[in-house]
This record gives C-alpha cells, structure tokens and sequence, in this order.
C-alpha cells in the first residue's frame, strides 16, 4: 500500500517507544495524509457517489466540523471529543474505523501519529503536490565544506539530522564510468579513462561532463527514457499488430535532446505542436507522441468504443508524464484519492475527442494524418528534380511558337464510332472464373414475378447488414480494356430497405481491387476517398426502379490495355437487385491521330470516350469554341497539338518523354521518403459528454474543454485547444509538471526519484524524501528557462551523486534503498545499457544515430505464436549486416511480442504509459547474458580484442580485458582466477575442437581466422564471464 512505502520515513521520527520525539512536529502531508488516503478515503474522500456520513478527511472544514450526527471528526487538541480517535481505538466491532471488511486496519504506530497530529493541534495542510513550489532557502548546515552546489546543501542538512555523514567522493575510474554511463549510456573506453586520470586540473570533471553532454549518445540515452513513457513501439499493439511508421518522431525526440530543446518547448511541440502558428515540418513530426497509442483494425471492432478508448489513454498518458496523476481513476466514477471529478476527466478529454485520425487503422504502415519527412539531402534533390521539370516545361512551351498547324477540315461532320455492350452477367455466373460473396452466400439468383428483373429472366439479389457484396475474380477469360471503355450495371433498390451505399469495383491483374466507383454514403472504407480507389460518382440512385450505373474506365485509373478479371457488385446494409454487369466499348477507336482539331472536339463532346484527358481540359472542350476566351482556346489548342494531331505530336515527343522520366523519378522518390503519423483536429469540435460508468455508448451530460479546479486555470489568452493545454502544463503557475520531470531525472541517477512512486504525486503517492529540494529543483528548472542539459550537469557535479557507493552494513541496515543518499548510486543498467554495453566492448557497436528500426537476433518463432497469419509481423527475419549492431534503442519494438532479452532485464511492452521501470534480478538474467547470441557473439570480438590487444601473456590478457570490461585495473586474485579460468577452457577446447569451433561460429560477424581456434575460444569464455559479471552490469 502506497501509505506503507513511506512508513519507514515516518519510523525514523519515532523512538524505540513508538512515540515521536517530543521535539517532533508530526506534519499533516507527511505523516497524516497517507494514512487516511490509504484507510479512509475510500469512504470519506473526493467521491460522492462512495461517501457515508457526509464527511470527507481531504477537506479541512469537514473534517472539522459539527456532522449531522452531533460529533466532529477532529477536534483540534481534543482527542476525547475526536470522533476519528474515539472510532479508530475503540474495541466495539460496530464501532471502530476502519471497519473489519474494509481490511484497512490501522497499525498502532500510525494510531500513535494520529494522537500526536490532534493533540498537538490537527495542523492541516493542502496536499503538497498542488502547492505551487516556491524557491525555498538553502538550509544552514554545521559545516559546509563537502557541498560543491545547491543540491549538497539540502542533502547535507537531512543527514545532519539523521546523524549521518555522506560518504566520500567515488575514485576517477569510477566516477567516469559513472557518469558516462548515465550521460550516454555506454561505457567509457579504456582510452579515456586514462585521459580523464591523467588530466589532474582541477575541472577535469566538469570538462568531461560537458564533452558527454555535447555527444550525440547523449540525445539517444536521454530519449530511451521519453520513449519508454510516450509508449513507443514499432506496430499498432492490437490485433494483427502490424507495422507503423513511429521511428521519425523517435529521431525528433533524440534531436531535441541533442539540441538542448527547453523542455517546456519539448512538452508544447508534442501535445500542442500542429496547432502552433504556421507549424514547422518537425513541429508536427513532435505531435507523434500522440499517435503513439495502441490501435485496431479488428473485425467486429466498433468504431466510437475506439475513438473513446484512444482518447482515454492520451488524457492518462499526459496526466502521468506531466502531472504525475493517475487521472484514468476518473474514467468511470469520481477518483476516490484525488480531487479530480469524473466530469474533470471528460474535459480533458475533451481536448483529444475532436482528431482527424480513424477509429480503425486499417493495420497500415501509415494510418492518417500522416506527414512525409524528408532529410536535408531529400528536400536538396526534390528541389533539384522539381526545377529541372520546370525547366523542361518551359522547353515545351517555346515549341508551341514554332509549331505551324491549319485546322484541314474546319467544317467536317465526324463519323462517330459505334459502341457495343459486352454483357458479363447477367442471369448466369460465369463459368470460368472464381466466384465469392463476403457473407459466406453463394451468387443468389432470383427470377419473375416474385422479384424485380431488368434483363432476362433472372436478377441478383442481396441484403445484410454493413457491408456485402457479390463478385467474380480470375477470370480464365480476362477482357483487355481499349480507349472510352466504360462499365455499366443495372440497380434496383428496396424502397423499403434501400442500401447507403453502393458500389462498383474493378479486379485487374496487376494491382487487384484499386478501382472502384461508388454512389451514396461513403461507407465502404477500401481504398483512399476521393481517388481512383474510391471514387464518388454521384448520390444514391433512385429507389424502388432500375438504375443504370455507368463509370468510365480511365476515370478510375484504367487506361487501354489493363487487363480486367474480375468485378465486385458491392452495397453497405439494406436490401438491392443487381442485374446486366457488362463493359460498353468503342471497339478498337483511337483518340489519337485526328488530324483535325474540329473533328477532335466534336467526337469528345458528343462521347466523352477519353475521360482519362484532364479535367480542366475536358471542361474546356465542352464550351463551344465561339464562347471560349483566347486563354481557353490556346490551351485547348495547345493540347491537341502536343497530344493528339499525328504530325504535331511528334515534335514534342521526346521532350514529353523527359518530363514523364522525370516526373516519375520525383514521384517515385517523394513517394520512398519516410512518413510518420502526427496529429490533426476536425474544422468543428466533435461534443464530449461524460461517459456513465466510462461506457462509450452510455453519454451522460454535455462537458467543454476545461482543467481540474484543483489546479490553477488556463494561462489568459491561451486558446482552448491541445496548444493551450500544453502551455497550461509547462506554465509557471502549474504545480506539478517541472517537480514530476525533475523527479524523474533524479530517478534516473539514483534508482529512485525524491518522489518513489514517480507515476503518482497524488494522495496515494509517497511523501517526497526530500521536499525542500524537490521544490528548489523545480522552481530552478523552470527559471532556467527549462534547460535540460543544466539540469543534468547539475545533478552530476553535485557532491551527492560523486559520493562513493561503498556501503557499511550498519548503514545498509538502516538506509537499504539509499532514500537519505549517504552514499552514491549503485544499481543494475538497464536493458538496453547491458546489450549495448556488452556489443561496445566486443568493438561490434554501429553507433550511426537514428533511422528505421532494426531487427537483431532473437529466437525462432516468438512472433508467429503471438500473430495472425496475415499480419505483416507475423515472422520475424533477422537483419543482416550493421544493422544487427546498431544500439538497443533502434530494435523494433512488436508490442504483442517485445524483444526477449530486453523484457529479461525488466524493459516494458510500451503498451501503455511507463515512467518507472521495474528492476529484478532472476536466473533467466544470468542464462541470457551466457547464452543469447547477441552476447557470444560479443564475447567472441572481445577475445580477439584481448587477444590481438592485450599483450603476449595469459596475465596481460586478463588484465586488459577485465579493463575493458569494468573500467579498473584486475587485482592480482582476479587475475589469478580468470587465468586459472583461461587454462582450464584451453584445455578442454585443444582436446574437443569440434566444440570450439561450434562456439566460434555463434554470429554473423566473421571470425578472425588467423587466431588459433583452441585458444580464441577460451578466450571467448573468458570474455563471456567478464561480460556476466555483476561489475559489468552494474552502474556503481
């Protein structure tokens, strides 16, 4: 329970007694909240729905005031009229509070501190964490000759009072592969630690923090945090668990760290950053931090529970990382803990309720709003590309000037081409071909009198709910299409049960079902609206006669020559006829090769067979030539000429072709340029409603965009939108946002934030360790201007975190979790950190920085046990090369199936929000560090570097690879184990060499075949323990 997590804190004021010191002031925050948020709230909190006797202990005046009953909860100095203390000491099981089935009983030393609180006054305080901080003084410690900045201080003078003293300051060896561990996440090399202990001037330190602050790695070590808690992955999480485009906005997150972006600008550009004026290309990529959630395209899935559910984890997400609230307590009643109301949830929902994005994401790489994301060097050959189309074009128009053309027969009638109707169905289903119904039926032919029929005897009918269709593909008998193609089929829809929508589709042998037409709702959701794979024709047809339906072939994509074999006859819901599906042709007619522009037009006008021209100048041909005005009739004329005259066209034949190669190449290449997804709002609010029991279906009363009253207001003038909501996180006036992220610095050197419970800076969060310095952090941050990389150099040149972390058992006893810092940091790395440490020692790390998501080595099989057979992660392929090296932080993320060796080690799935990642330590570990071939791999490229590096001599060797390994010289008992080690393994290999050799070859990275097999698989051995040993994954 969160209120015993901060017992021990609350023990050390307590003498062997159980009583408190009597020159202790037991503190309401501190001592007293937790134990009634843990044991009372519950019924007597900020819930209306759950309290009893209208008495709530998170409000001063009903806790102290006259109840209906007669009595008082608290009475100041009084415990014989305190109704609490009379409750929670008395032996009447009627009586006493907590009650037994609440198994919320009191300990008698949290009994004792409530009999203090109220006979030395019930002193009451407002829960600290919505008390805007101050800057609070320095304290006054007896001596201050150890602080070496403002963070000493405050820690000094709690030691002070614990009795204790901190420590001394860590040696050189350790201290840098301290701080480059937690700098940028990798070890140092040998090499530099002996720079740094050769360089004996006095800013040594501070100049090796400033080159590790100003590395590239550091961007990427401080964004492995933020994306932990953005919950980044690299697939959508549910269902199929496909691919998603996340890895740009990874990139802009390790960019901003790198650039030292303020991290107010940080939040504002992710919550808010496409609302901000005239967004930036990066500004909105920041937005991905949104789009980060878990999604479904899952049959059967209903759209608005989705929307509702995406929202949710945005409104929780935001309030965990910057407010450190656990807000989605209020998605179902009122949060029974913190002074958040159920209908304050659903304002803040509000603001994420109103996205452009859709409920299913159609498992695609890139589900909308989307963005494409060019580098420097795309953008530098776009512009290329695009002024050399220019240029070609004004090519072409200077060919114009010198073209001469008389139209030959001005006067000329046309001979008009005949069409003809190729049926394809009509009363029977084709005989060669493969015929399919979505809902499991076969083609349902129906006949006269009983049902309508257009043609023949016989008509096809449908009904169903959403969408359901009949069609035909791999037509053994496919027709080829020519110019002015058009498909034709007849409709007849129920009066009483008309379809929204209906619609044609078009199966060709190239691109499958890209083409289709439809008319009514736009409900059938295949294919991009408003393109050739989903064209809207017109509104549905009339209803209760027959309708034909007509769409030209080149209208949705289909020029002369795609070859068609199959066809969809398809409606969403209701009941409809379908009947004579067939092509109207023009046979073999040519749109080319008039020689009369007059002749031209008078075929266009009269058929409109080339649909495929564009638009503007098929409007153009519609105007009579008389009517026309000189501009509309030189571009008319300009087209046939360059299009259609058979003598004209030839001259600007080639450079048409230049234009279309180059145009191609552009559009091919703006087309290979990354995208990701970002963030967009609908032109009109979408209304939010409080949802009854967080139901989605279940609306309650209208709510607006609004913030907690608990909590200061919007800034003046700031729009009420996500703009305004990140400038109300990042504003001076928030109480929480700048003390929850210095926290989780913190907890990121030491372990553990000055808050534990990081995720939670409510009522049942714990009392901060060190409140006056948590506040003076805070307040630092932000008049800093947010500076990120300052914030970290001043944690790192503090005292505190230099301290030494050799501990002595009586302080172990007494301080285990290393809560009152006597001591400095020493805790096992993380994940990511072991695997990246364990590949730069093996000198196999690429440390190119950003890009797509790799994919290293993990065992067979995990995805396909964990996915659907037509998802596009349903097997997992290695990478080859560099690739397979690359730092942890780029190994794509499954989410359904997350890499093995890092969930070993404790790294989240990224479903959900994490700011706060567990730390065991299991067998499974140790197993994985021998065994997994990423880490062998590893141990085999630092034999050979021990062995090609590290002198002549057993001896030699084992030193400089237990250097590499910890950053320290071997003493001579490690030496001696680790050669006894190496002997014993070169034994064995010389007499077994099938065995060396099958260790040798574990990895791809080629082995160096001039050392001698028996011994560079000892070595491996060697190196492999180095790898294991608790030195190595431990940052001391």
């Amino acid at each position: 329970m969160f209120s015993l997590i901060s017992l021990p804190l609350t023990l050390a004021l307590l003498g062997s007694s159980g009583s408190l010191r009597a020159e202790e002031e037991v503190r309401f925050n501190r001592d007293i909240r937790p134990i009634l948020s843990d044991t009372c709230f519950t019924c007597h909190g900020p819930s209306d729905k759950d309290r009893e006797a209208g008495l709530r202990f998170d409000i001063e005046e009903s806790a102290k005031s006259e109840l209906d009953s007669g009595v008082r909860a608290i009475v100041p100095g009084n415990l014989d009229e305190s109704e609490l203390y009379q409750r929670i000491t008395s032996t009447d099981e009627y009586m006493v509070m907590p009650p037994a089935d609440s198994h919320k009983q009191l300990k008698p030393e949290q009994i004792e501190l409530l009999k203090k609180w109220i006979e030395q006054g019930a002193k009451w305080e407002d829960h600290w964490s919505f008390i805007t901080p101050q800057l609070p003084e320095l304290p006054v410690n007896k001596t201050d000759s150890w602080t070496r900045n403002e963070i000493d201080h405050f820690i000094l003078h709690r030691l002070e009072k614990e009795g204790l003293t901190p420590a001394g300051e860590a040696d050189k060896e350790t201290l840098i592969r301290r701080v480059t561990f937690d700098l940028t996440g990798l070890p140092p090399t040998p090499q530099e630690v002996d720079a740094f202990l050769a360089d004996e001037s006095p800013n040594a330190y501070e100049m090796l923090v400033d080159r590790l602050l100003n590395s590239p790695h550091y961007g990427e070590h401080m964004a492995r945090y933020w994306l932990d808690a953005a919950r980044y992955g690299d697939t959508h999480g549910l269902h199929l668990d496909n691919k998603r485009s996340m890895w740009p906005y990874r990139d802009w997150v390790i960019k901003s760290f790198n650039d030292n972006m303020p991290f107010d600008q940080f939040t504002i550009e992710q919550i808010g950053g496409d609302q901000l004026p005239n967004p930036t290309l990066s500004q909105k990529v920041a937005t991905g931090f949104q789009r980060c959630n878990v999604t479904t395209s899952e049959g059967g899935s209903i759209d608005e529970e989705y929307i509702v559910r995406y929202a949710v984890d945005r409104v929780e997400t935001m309030g965990t990382v910057f407010l450190g609230l656990t807000l989605g307590c209020a998605v179902c009643h009122e949060h029974k803990y913190d002074p958040v109301t159920q209908e304050e949830f659903y304002q803040l929902f509000a603001f994420y309720n109103s996205l452009t994005e859709k409920a299913m994401d159609g498992n695609a790489l890139l589900p909308p709003p989307t963005i494409k994301v060019p580098s420097a060097q795309d953008e530098q050959q776009l512009a290329d590309l695009t002024a050399l189309i220019e240029k070609l074009k004004k090519d072409k128009e200077s060919l114009y000037q010198d073209v001469a053309y008389t139209d030959p027969t001005p006067d000329a009638v046309a001979e008009l081409p005949q069409s003809e109707e190729i049926v394809i169905v009509d009363d029977e289903p084709l005989a060669d071909a493969v015929l399919l119904g979505n809902t499991g039926q076969t083609w349902n032919f129906v006949g006269a009198p009983d049902h309508p029929v257009f043609s023949g005897e016989k008509s096809l009918h449908r009904a169903g709910d959403g969408m359901v269709q009949q069609y035909y593909e791999q037509d053994k008998s496919p027709i080829t299409l020519r110019a002015g193609d058009r498909f034709f089929v007849y409709v007849y829809l129920d009066p009483e049960n008309p379809p929204e929508e209906v619609m044609l589709q078009v199966h060709t042998q190239e691109n499958q079902w890209h083409h289709r037409a439809y008319w009514g709702a736009n409900k059938v959701d295949f294919g991009k609206d408003g393109t050739t794979q989903r064209l809207k024709l017109g509104e549905l047809p009339a209803k209760g006669e027959w309708v034909r339906l007509e769409v030209a072939a080149a209208k949705i994509g289909l020029k002369a020559g795609a070859v068609v074999d199959g066809l969809a006859m398809t409606q969403f819901g209701g009941s409809a006829y379908w009947d004579k599906l067939g092509i109207l042709t023009y046979g073999d007619f040519q749109q080319e090769g008039y020689a009369s522009q007059h002749v031209w037009e008078q075929i266009e006008r009269t058929l409109d067979l080339s649909s495929s021209l564009p638009e503007d100048i098929l409007a153009a041909i519609k105007v009579n030539p008389a009517d026309r005005s000189p501009e509309l009739a030189t571009k008319v004329s300009h087209y046939y000429l360059e299009n259609i005259n058979p003598t004209t066209r030839v001259q600007f034949q080639s450079v048409k072709e230049q234009i279309a190669a180059k145009t191609k190449e552009l559009t091919d290449y703006e087309n290979n340029i990354p995208a990701t997804l970002i963030m967009e709002d609908m032109a009109e609010p979408r209304q939010t409603h409080v949802l009854i029991r967080g139901e989605y279906d279940k609306h309650g009363e209208k709510v607006e965009r609004a913030v907690p009253a608990a909590l200061p207001p919007l800034p003046e003038g700031a729009p009420v939108n996500r703009l305004g909501l990140a400038k109300w996180l990042v504003d001076r006036s928030n109480p929480l946002t700048a003390r929850v992220t210095v926290n989780r610095y913190w907890q990121k050197y030491f372990g553990t934030g000055l808050v534990k419970t990081t995720e939670d800076f409510g009522s049942q969060g714990e009392w901060p360790s060190h409140p006056e310095l948590l506040d003076w952090l805070a307040v630092h941050f932000m008049e800093s201007g947010w500076d990120v990389k300052a914030f970290q150099k001043l944690i790192v040149m503090s005292a505190t975190y230099r301290q030494s972390s050799h501990v002595t058992s009586e302080l172990h006893k007494r301080d285990p979790n290393n809560r009152l810092l006597a001591r400095g940091p020493r805790f096992r790395l993380d994940a990511e950190m072991i695997r990246d440490n364990a590949l730069k020692i093996g000198g196999l790390l690429n440390e190119e920085i950003g890009g797509p998501s790799v994919k290293p080595y993990q065992p067979d099989g995990l995805w396909k046990v964990v996915a659907y057979t037509s998802s596009n992660t349903a097997n997992f392929t290695k990478d080859e090369g560099p690739a397979l090296y690359r730092r942890s932080m780029y190994t794509f993320w499954k989410r359904t199936s997350p890499p093995p060796s890092m969930t070993t080690f404790d790294a989240p799935s990224r479903e959900t929000c994490t700011v706060k990642r567990e730390r065991t330590n299991t067998p499974l570990q140790a197993l994985n560090l021998l065994n997994d071939t990423q880490f062998v791999e590893a141990a085999r490229k630092f034999a050979e570097r021990i062995m090609r590096e590290g002198g002549s001599s057993t001896a030699d060797r084992v030193a400089f690879g237990y250097r590499w390994a910890t950053s320290r010289f071997a003493d001579e008992r490690e030496i001696s184990i680790l050669s006894e080690l190496y002997d014993m393994n070169l034994e064995e290999f010389k007499n077994d060499p099938s065995s060396a050799e099958q260790l040798l070859t574990v990895g791809d990275s080629p082995r160096d075949e001039e050392l001698d097999p028996a011994e560079l698989a000892a070595w491996t051995m060697v190196a492999n323990t180095l790898l294991n040993l608790d030195e190595t994954i431990v940052k001391e």
